[in-house]
């Protein structure tokens, strides 16, 4: 599965602090599925609160605006990317 490349990156306690070290784990995991077509960073957030079993409708739960912030990092790389053809 597409998602499942951010395990590795999941798997640490940290995941949602946003640490540099964290934010470097993430965009490694990122930059291996962001060019794949069917790679959508709405569909990452669904997987990660899945995974990590959060709420979306708990909006003051801190790890759920965690994973959104990390949707938005992730939509900006693609946005990005497509927007330079890259």
């Amino acid at each position: 599965m597409l998602y499942e490349a951010f395990d590795k990156f999941l798997a640490l306690d940290t995941w949602h602090t946003r640490h540099p070290s964290d934010q470097r784990r993430f965009y490694i995991a990122l930059s291996s599925v962001i060019k794949d077509p069917q790679f959508n960073p709405d569909r990452l957030g669904e997987y990660i609160r899945k995974k990590k079993t959060v709420s979306r409708d708990n909006q003051e739960d801190l790890l759920n605006i965690a994973i959104d912030g990390w949707v938005t990092s992730a939509w900006a790389v693609k946005d990005y990317l497509e927007a330079n053809g890259l």
